[in-house]
């Protein structure tokens, strides 16, 4: 289950899509039905059918696997079938407006190994019909790929050495983005190398005889360190039994927003828009102690900050796959270091001390607090790794992309990974302490009219309707519904239709739940839905945030289908927080958890909902000194631990870094260092 269909449907490709059904087809059904509840399946014209997503599968593995000859194949192979869907009158005015990677990605590999017809045939492709307008320009801009990734070929043949950053002129073009991201195709395929010379890179054929200082600064992975697990055999996961699981709904968060949330602008150095600090104090940073952009991936620890320089930019990362700087609570830097392999997937714990890393080879390197490493092991050859690979029908190549998530105790005395949807918890002597596999998602069910999903302020607005404030437990608003049930029902109280109907808006904003979820009635509700419904192993739950607790007792994992379940240090299933969409990042401190999806953070004290805020995709969080920050190219929001806004902090240049000192706020773009003083003057909100 990869690709695009997963992330928009949850589907597999080996399954025929089903057909949506209105409510006015189908008996009613609850948002949240029973796991168990079947759903049967029929033909949909309003997606393409299961051969064009098994190709789809087929071309996302090889651009994984860097075969992109076999990748160009299968986008080829997509074209037809895609030609067949569109041709289809029973589709008409019924199809899904879904993203086509053959169309794009697709035509990159067939650009890169210079099959001309197949772009052709895109172009035409498009070109029919009107539903791929929008496809056009991308399809012609195919064809300059192809000629340009020619011309860097002969480039680099005729100029071993030359440098990246001039092949824009060397090509005589304008765009070197594009130049870039068609070298970076070409070494990632194995045709060419980059050898880092300054702030950019010496480009090779695979096949000249670079110089050996060349050639040394190049990173080559070390040998594999094997696993350091006891048990051959896998251990046994435990599924848990929903029934039996404390649920906590929460409102709903989306996957994306209409209007996303946005920063003023400022052409000030640093700005503070709304008062909410007694003074900014501006300085200038010496040359010499100016961050490095290229340490651009941060992270909250005990006593200060970790940094990644995860793209192998520094010059601390030559002939090495990237570095690691530690800076402490005043943001005075210590010395880059170096890594040992590339950090694909990072976990540092905000109360701990070293970090772990793993490799895009699937190695699980953890370091300790003076940034060395302590132990590594492979986590593809854990034996419970095979097994959930042989159980789901997978195929060995794709164990780098089922590995997902990796976490450490603040002590690192015990990781967790994640396997699709097992999460396994094992001691540093190799002991595999408890593991657990999440319920089969249910039936994907898309809401048409539904009221499911409101703004932070309409969620403020809904718990003012419902006569509640934060903090706020899902049983609290339960129960106030069904008061204010009994109190406007019109039988009893006529004239109320209005205020029911603005209850029950609110009621379902706040819990994701419709109405008769809550009241335990049958009443219908406006609006239909789509329910897209797939096999078993289409089904699985894939974890994709895993985090442990402040103290590090108890693990969260973070599921596609937007549930947080606790474990407690046995490995048993106590909490299952539903914000209904997929979680990107998960922090707990002693004092509270923080959970951030796409569009949403969520500030929780056990089941309280304490605070929630709409927030940014490209947004960073970072948790410690006593506030919380969200972190975006030119500015910050900063909040209190428990969530109460505190203020907006603006830059007119990208931030290099923010961190907190003592209370002040810091944040440095690359020639400036701004330090906010006394927060609370104003406020925000």
């Amino acid at each position: 289950m990869v690709g695009i269909f997963k992330r928009l449907f949850g589907g597999s490709a080996s399954d025929e899509a089903p057909r949506a059904r209105s409510a006015q087809e189908q008996p009613k059904e609850k948002t949240r039905p029973d796991p168990n509840s079947e759903t049967i399946r029929v033909s949909d014209p309003s997606l393409p059918g299961g051969s064009y997503f098994a190709q789809l599968e087929r071309l996302t593995a090889c651009i994984s696997a860097r075969n992109y000859p076999e990748a160009a194949t299968a986008a080829r192979a997509s074209l037809p079938l895609l030609r067949e869907w569109l041709r289809d009158p029973a589709g008409d005015g019924l199809r899904l407006d879904i993203r086509i990677p053959a169309l794009s990605q697709g035509g990159t590999m067939m650009a890169i190994t210079g099959d001309r017809d197949g772009l052709s045939e895109l172009r035409a492709l498009v070109q029919e019909f009107d539903f791929l307008e929008s496809y056009r320009e991308e399809a012609d801009e195919h064809f300059i790929d192809l000629d340009l990734v020619n011309r860097i070929r002969d480039v680099i043949r005729a100029k071993p050495g030359v440098l990246q950053n001039q092949m824009k002129t060397e090509l005589g073009i304008t765009d070197g983005r594009r130049a870039s991201r068609l070298v970076s195709y070409l070494e990632k395929s194995g045709e060419v190398r980059r050898a880092k010379s300054g702030k950019t890179h010496e480009l090779y054929l695979a096949d000249f005889a670079m110089p050996e200082a060349v050639a040394e600064t190049i990173y080559t992975e070390p040998n594999n360190p094997g696993s350091h697990r006891r048990e051959a055999r896998a251990t046994r996961p435990r599924e848990p039994d929903l029934k039996h699981v404390n649920v906590v709904p929460l409102p709903p968060s989306p996957n994306a927003w209409e209007r996303p949330v946005e920063l003023l602008t400022t052409q000030e150095i640093f700005a503070d828009p709304h008062g909410a600090w007694h003074e900014i104090v501006v300085e200038s940073i010496p040359k010499e102690d100016r961050p490095d952009p290229a340490f651009r991936r941060h992270y909250s620890t005990r006593g200060g900050a970790l940094s990644f320089d995860d793209l192998a930019k520094s010059d601390a990362s030559v002939g090495a796959p990237g570095a690691v700087i530690f800076s402490n609570g005043k943001g005075q830097s210590g010395t880059p270091v170096s890594l040992r392999r590339d950090p694909y997937h990072v976990s540092v714990h905000p109360e701990g001390e070293g970090f772990a890393l793993r490799s895009k080879s699937n190695v699980l390197t953890v370091y300790d607090r003076d940034l060395q490493v302590e132990f590594e092991t492979d986590l593809a050859r854990a034996p419970e790794v095979a097994a959930n690979r042989d159980r789901l029908g997978l195929p060995e190549s794709e164990t780098h992309r089922a590995l997902r998530c990796i976490a450490l105790t603040p002590d690192r005395d015990r990781y967790l990974f994640t396997h699709i949807d097992e999460a396994w918890c094992i001691d540093r002597n190799g002991k595999c302490l408890w593991g657990l596999r999440m319920p089969a998602k249910e039936p994907t069910r898309i809401r048409i009219g539904g009221a499911s999903f409101g703004t932070a302020a309409e969620i403020n607005d809904a718990l003012e309707v419902m006569g509640l404030v934060m903090p706020v437990t899902p049983d609290e608003i339960r129960q106030r519904y069904r008061k204010l049930v009994r109190e406007l029902h019109p039988d009893l109280n006529p004239g109320n239709e209005e205020r029911m109907k603005a209850v029950n808006v609110a009621s379902e904003r706040l819990t994701g739940l419709d109405p008769e979820q809550l009241d335990g009635s049958e009443a219908g509700d406006d609006g239909f839905e789509i329910v897209i419904s797939f096999g078993a192993a289409a089904q699985a739950d894939w974890i994709y945030a895993a985090a442990f607790s402040g103290t590090g007792e108890t693990a969260l994992l973070g599921t596609y289908a937007g549930r947080i379940v606790r474990v407690d240090r046995d490995g048993t299933p106590t909490t299952i927080y539903d914000v209904g969409s997929v979680p990107v990042r998960i922090i707990e401190t002693e004092a509270f958890l923080y959970v951030m999806t796409t569009t949403r953070l969520y500030v929780l004290d056990g089941d309280r909902m304490v605070a929630l805020e709409d927030c940014s995709a490209k947004c960073d969080l970072l948790v410690g000194g006593g506030m919380v920050l969200l972190v975006e190219s030119k500015g910050v929001r900063v909040f209190a631990e428990d969530g109460r806004p505190l203020g907006i902090a603006l830059t007119k240049t990208p931030i290099r870094r923010a961190y907190v000192d003592e209370t002040d706020l810091v944040i440095e773009t690359r020639t400036h260092r701004g330090r906010f003083r006394g927060v609370g003057a104003g406020g925000v909100r």
